[in-house]
């Protein structure tokens, strides 16, 4: 007798093996909840034990209302005023650090003049372009309204972007030096300030031609190098030697942001002696980048050549490091400064064959900042007002006693410039 099929312990073990499945996928849903969780965790308001800010730190962390843009300017004719925070205003400054940094020490001097509750700092590395739109907003979590940034390293614009993203139109933006395609920085800063690369070109050419110089040996790298503003200088430098009948020298260094600064000043250190021994004493030597003029400057000390001016000019920036002239409790000072460069430079046996501009530069970008700034905020000024401006940079200059000063715009060719990028140029000074 043929036995049936046990149909019924089939369907007993697809159940069994249906129910393993559907408590597999149960528990891997439970897993998968379980490390989202982790990952990304639900905040859960809780009223009873809110901790209470203290009021300024509200006021710096809540988001700020979002301000209209403002109304088209006439050149030089002056903009609607500011937002009048009255005597409650806050800036933030930010600017490189070390020795070289002359901007560094003008922002400390501006926080010694207004306090630390007025003027709040921050500083960018040698490696500067992961970090420049933290600091930004960084400064206006701490209430920052207004912003001044020198040098603008690359990021800067992008760091406008995201603020006025977070903010609206609520913050100032002055930007000194800037790093990024000028046209573009324009479209974003409300004011743009840096020295003239354009008339650089044929000044400094000039200057080394007093200075006695055959030749020009021209420093820097490939990132520099595809920088508009240096572009245009390097342009005016080769025009102008050539009318002179100075030869040209093009020498490459290693880059401080990629390879690191401690290496590119020992390539300068090391090299220097060489190049001096292969290209002359009448020589003039110029480098693109702030990190070099110190290590450059003492070895022309030692081995002859000449120095007409650094990147970013003026008596405070690399030269007093390089001849050991201490400027602690004297900061700002340029009597002093210039006084003590000359009996150590004489000393040097270098009479004649150092030079600078007589206007600490980036020194005037900071402090012009911080004036107009406050001006803005306290809304007696707009955000674009070129008579304000140059009366504020006159007042500036002629505080600092560093001579005069020619303010420009960055000309776009045809008889057209941008409005709110201004070119300075000073006068230069002999040691």
């Amino acid at each position: 007798m043929k036995q049936r099929p046990n149909k019924p312990k089939v369907k007993k073990n697809i159940v069994l093996v249906l129910v393993v499945i559907l408590l597999a996928v149960i528990g891997l849903a439970t897993i998968g909840l379980l490390v989202w969780d982790y990952f990304f965790p639900t905040t859960i308001s809780q009223p009873a034990t809110q901790v209470e800010l203290p009021v300024d730190e509200q006021q710096a962390l809540a988001p700020a209302p979002v301000a209209p843009a403002p109304a088209p300017v006439a050149p030089g004719v002056g903009a609607p005023p500011g937002p009048a925070f009255a005597g409650d205003w806050r800036i933030g400054i930010i600017t490189g650090s070390g020795s070289w940094s002359e901007e560094y020490q003008a922002a400390l001097m501006m926080q010694e003049r207004f306090g630390a509750d007025r003027i709040v700092r921050s500083t960018y590395p040698a490696n500067f372009g992961a970090e420049t739109i933290s600091n930004v907003l960084s400064l206006i979590n701490q209430g920052a309204r207004a912003i001044v940034f020198v040098q603008a390293v690359p990021g800067a614009i992008a760091a406008i972007q995201t603020a006025r993203n977070l903010s609206g139109d609520d913050i100032f933006f002055f930007w000194g030096a800037p790093q990024e395609p000028p046209a573009e920085v324009a479209q974003h800063a409300d004011i743009v300030m840096s020295s003239d690369y354009f008339s650089m070109g044929r000044a400094i050419i000039e200057q080394a031609h007093r200075m006695g110089a055959t030749s020009f040996a021209h420093i820097s790298f490939p990132r520099h190098l595809g920088m508009e503003s240096v572009s245009y200088r390097r342009a005016g430098l080769m025009q102008t030697a050539a009318q002179f009948g100075m030869e040209w020298i093009e020498l490459t260094a290693p880059d401080p942001m990629t390879e690191g600064v401690a290496i590119a000043q020992f390539f300068i250190l090391e090299n220097m002696p060489q190049w001096i021994a292969q290209f002359g004493q009448n020589t003039a030597f110029f480098h693109t980048s702030c990190d070099m003029p110190e290590p450059m400057i003492t070895q022309i000390a030692f081995w002859g050549g000449l120095f007409p001016m650094q990147c970013h000019p003026g008596p405070l920036h690399a030269l007093p490091a390089a001849f050991n002239i201490s400027m602690q409790g004297r900061e700002g000072d340029l009597n002093f400064a210039v006084s003590q460069l000359r009996s150590a430079i004489a000393a040097a046996g270098g009479s004649g064959r150092f030079s600078t501009w007589a206007m600490p530069v980036n020194t005037l970008l900071v402090e012009v900042g911080v004036m107009y700034s406050i001006e803005y905020l306290e809304g007696r000024v707009g955000r674009h007002d070129r008579a304000a401006l140059s009366r504020i940079v006159q007042e500036v200059s002629t505080g600092m006693g560093g001579g005069g000063i020619t303010l420009s715009n960055w000309p776009l060719g045809g008889g057209v410039s941008i409005d709110n990028f201004y070119l300075v140029l000073s006068d230069f000074i002999d040691f």
